[in-house]
């Protein structure tokens, strides 16, 4: 007699990391934020990141829970930074990563314009790779700049 794993109704939370927690959650984010930061050109690694968490510079949010078959599982981080701009606020995503993101997305957005809101940031801004661009538009995101990049060791070539 074949069994069938048992299909759940997903549930994920998104978790706001304090920054005098971080050290207990950071194994379960810091290879995510290693892999994002192999897209961005090296202007970071981890271990920034995570010394800029420590001091509330930056913010670490985790999407924990479950989708249909797994319980407890990590789907993804977030690492935002409140940028005080000269006329305003804004809460910058500078890393936005995980799997199923269908499954926790839109609970990140109302997540992080919540945060936004509670400290006094007027706009969103995400950095992100092009994909970003085509989901973005269901939470009313458009795109304003274009960030384009060219090593200044390609231009001695």
């Amino acid at each position: 007699m074949e069994t069938t794993a048992r299909k759940i109704k997903p549930n994920v939370n998104i978790v706001s990391v304090q920054p005098l927690e971080v050290s207990k959650y950071w194994l379960l984010a810091e290879f995510m934020v290693s892999e994002a930061l192999k897209y961005s050109g090296g202007y970071a690694d981890s271990k920034h990141i995570y010394d800029q968490l420590l001091t509330d510079q930056m913010q670490l949010f985790i999407m924990f829970g479950n989708d249909e078959t797994e319980h407890n599982k990590v789907f993804g981080i977030a690492v935002t930074r409140v940028g005080a701009m000269p006329n305003f606020n804004q809460l910058e995503i500078i890393i936005c990563t995980g799997q199923r993101r269908d499954i926790w997305e839109d609970k990140f957005v109302s997540t992080i314009t919540n945060f936004a809101r509670q400290n006094d940031c007027k706009r969103l801004c995400i950095w992100a790779r092009p994909g970003w661009e085509r989901v973005s538009k269901k939470w009313g995101w458009k795109k304003q700049h274009v960030q384009l990049v060219k090593e200044l060791d390609e231009l001695c070539k």
